[in-house]
C-alpha cells in the first residue's frame, strides 16, 4: 500500500494500544487511587475515565502545565529540527534525503531506549522527591544512569563500526549506502551523549522542574542544534549535517551533569 499502508499502520498501531489501557483500566478497577476521594477526606475511588468523577483541582492543572508544556515544545522542536535538516540534505538531491531519513531512523532506536530509562525512573524519583527521601533519588538516577550508559555506548559503537552494513539492510543503492554510513558515524558518536541529556530531563519533569526542562528543551534545538547545522553544513556541506547533533547533545551533556550535581547538593541540604 505504499505511504498509505505506513499511515494505517501507525493508526492500528495507536488503536490496539488504546484499547490495552481501556481494558487495564478495566481490570485494574477498585485496586488503584485518585486524589478525589484523599482531598475531600472520603475514600479514595479508583482511577475513572467517567466524566462524573471528573474533579478540578487548580494546583494539579498548573503542576501538569508546568512539566507537559515543556515537553510538547520539546517534541515540537524536533519536528522542527528534522525539517531544516531534510531542507539542506535535499538540495543534495534524493539519495542523500533518503539515506539521512535511514540513518535517523536507526540511530532513534538506541535514543528510544535512552527515552525509556529517562521515563522509566520518572515515578521512582517523584515518589521519593515527594517523600523526600533523596538519597533514594541519587541511587535511582545514579544506576539507570550506569546500565543505560552502558547500553548506549555499545550501541553506538555498533552503529559506528556498522553503518555501511546497517544501511544496506534497508536499501541496496550504492550510493545511499555510502551516504548512509557516513551520517550513521556521526549520530552514532552523539549518542551517549544524548542518554545522559534524557536522564536528566527526566529528573527535571519528575521534580516539577518544568522550567529547566523547556530550558534544555530550548537550548537543543533553537541555541545549539539548527545553527550547528547551518555553521556545520558551510564548513563541511551535507556530511556536517549528521554531527550537528553531537554538538548540541555534548554541550548539553555538560550542562546536564552540572545541573544535576547542583539539584543532588540542595537535595542533601534540604
Amino acid at each position: 500500500m505504499g505511504a498509505a499502508g505506513a499511515g494505517l499502520a501507525t493508526f492500528l498501531s495507536n488503536c490496539v494500544a488504546c484499547l490495552y489501557f481501556f481494558v487495564l483500566l478495566f481490570v485494574r478497577q477498585g485496586k488503584t487511587f485518585t486524589l478525589k476521594g484523599y482531598f475531600r477526606g472520603c475514600a479514595p475511588p479508583c482511577v475513572s475515565i467517567s466524566p462524573r468523577n471528573f474533579h478540578w483541582n487548580k494546583n494539579i492543572f498548573l503542576q501538569i502545565c508546568n512539566v507537559g508544556i515543556p515537553a510538547a515544545i520539546q517534541n515540537l522542536l524536533n519536528v522542527t529540527g528534522m525539517t531544516v535538516l531534510n531542507n539542506f540534505t535535499a538540495a543534495f538531491g534524493a539519495d542523500a534525503v533518503s539515506a539521512m531519513g535511514i540513518a535517523h531512523k536507526i540511530a532513534m532506536v538506541p535514543m528510544y531506549v535512552a527515552m525509556g530509562f529517562s521515563q522509566g525512573i520518572m515515578p521512582l524519583v517523584s515518589y521519593n522527591y515527594a517523600s523526600r527521601n533523596y538519597r533514594r533519588i541519587k541511587k535511582v538516577v545514579t544506576f539507570a544512569g550506569g546500565i543505560s550508559l552502558t547500553l548506549m555506548t555499545i550501541g553506538a559503537v555498533f552503529c559506528f563500526t556498522q553503518g555501511s552494513g546497517i544501511i544496506g539492510l534497508f536499501m541496496e543503492n550504492e550510493s545511499v549506502i555510502a551516504y548512509g554510513g557516513a551520517f550513521l558515524y556521526g549520530m552514532a558518536l552523539a549518542i551517549p551523549f544524548l542518554d545522559i541529556d534524557f536522564l536528566a530531563v527526566g529528573v527535571f519533569q519528575a521534580c516539577g522542574m518544568g522550567r529547566n526542562a523547556l530550558i534544555f528543551a530550548i537550548l537543543r534545538k533553537v541555541i545549539l542544534e539548527i545553527p550547528a547545522l547551518v555553521i556545520l553544513n558551510r564548513i563541511w556541506p551535507l556530511y556536517g549535517l549528521a554531527y550537528a547533533q553531537l554538538v548540541a547533545e555534548f554541550v548539553l551533556a555538560i550542562a546536564a551533569v552540572i545541573m544535576l550535581v547542583r539539584i543532588f547538593r540542595s537535595l542533601s541540604d534540604s
